[in-house]
């Protein structure tokens, strides 16, 4: 059981976290502490940046005020959660493609911005603002710039745990919760309390506290999606919108009527009554185009030596045996069929061309 310590005060208004001096500070609840005061003043950025790619992966910092640099890093861990508390001089991270590891860490992050700006492009979200929690997914790439100065609290959530509790969030990445949720102050208040008393609860306890952290956090983005619904938009322009997305993401595996709906920033319910209005069944759509283009690349010589395999995965399929069964029932040939016959047809025609010349 901790002591109460004098210098640590409550704010009201970002969820009673523990302060210090005004400051959010979580350093007296932390399992894990460092800063750079120990550091050569030349070192401290280069040291910092180490010490973060162990968490993230490989990115690039942007430091905006290199001559003083210092910062601070405290975390705990309650279950499968891993909160920490980043604070340092200004600065921005980014992270690019050719920056992604199949060996990084797969999880989303929440981060509950401070007082300070905090400045993010990730997906199609773009935000300039103080305050709010926002959703990183680190599978992808994005721009985190803090001008003020860094002051961030992360969740670390493993990404099979979080889409357990809201389903595909891929396309919810960028999306940020404001102040003006009605479930802004629940969710802040509860992982202020996590923070504090978490640690200290029996592992069952942990597990069963940090699932509801989960849910929460799953909530309030679902209220986003939902109070953000364009609803002036016209049916016409969801559906062109839609068949869009669908088109420039048929190569991901597990794509759902969520993650169209979750794009266009509307709910489910309203994108379904559009199709529905227009006697289209987006999900049957999806699966034709994938066949369609599957049907393509197996007929495409460039792909004569591609498996069979590889090219369902292209399409999007989860598996080679729902590939090989969907095609067959569409075309009235399994995929290795259609190839193969494909590539007699072009060797006759090759063969009658050389006999006409």
């Amino acid at each position: 059981m901790r002591a109460a310590s004098s210098e640590v005060a409550m704010y009201e208004g970002d969820g009673r976290f523990p302060r210090v001096g005004g400051d959010r500070d979580i350093s007296e609840y932390a399992t894990v502490r460092m800063n750079t005061e120990a550091v050569p003043l030349q070192a401290r950025f280069d040291y910092w940046i180490e010490a973060c790619r162990t968490m993230f992966g490989s990115f690039e910092f942007v430091d905006l005020e290199r001559k003083n640099f210092r910062a601070a890093l405290n975390t705990l861990t309650v279950d499968n959660l891993t909160i920490a508390h980043y604070v340092g001089s200004p600065h921005a991270m980014v992270r690019t493609r050719s920056h992604i590891r199949s060996s990084d860490n797969d999880f989303y992050l929440v981060i509950l911005a401070s007082e300070r700006t905090f400045n993010l492009d990730h997906g199609q979200y773009h935000r300039s603002s103080a305050g709010g929690i926002s959703l990183l997914d680190n599978t992808q790439p994005f721009l985190g710039a803090h001008p003020e100065g860094l002051d961030i609290i992360n969740v670390f959530i493993p990404r099979a745990v979080l889409e357990l509790a809201m389903g595909p969030a891929r396309c919810l990445t960028g999306l940020s919760i404001d102040a003006t949720q009605t479930s802004f102050p629940i969710i802040v208040s509860y992982l202020s309390a996590l923070i504090k008393h978490g640690a200290t609860l029996d592992p069952a306890c942990q597990a069963r506290v940090a699932a509801i952290a989960v849910q929460l956090i799953a909530a309030g983005f679902a209220e986003k999606v939902e109070s953000d619904a364009p609803r002036s938009l016209g049916g016409a322009a969801i559906l062109s919108r839609a068949r869009a997305f669908i088109i420039d993401h048929i190569g991901v595996e597990g794509l759902s009527i969520n993650d169209v709906a979750a794009a266009l920033n509307i709910s489910v319910r309203r994108l379904q009554e559009v199709a529905s209005a227009e006697n289209i069944a987006l999900m049957d759509w999806m699966w034709e185009r994938r066949l369609q283009l599957a049907h393509a690349k197996l007929a495409d010589p460039v792909n004569g030596v591609v498996p069979v395999g590889l090219i369902a995965y292209q399409c999007g399929f989860a598996s080679q045996a729902h590939f090989s069964r969907r095609f067959k029932e569409r075309f009235g040939q399994t995929p290795t069929e259609y190839k193969v016959a494909s590539g007699l047809t072009r060797a006759a025609r090759v063969a009658a061309a050389a006999g006409m010349a």
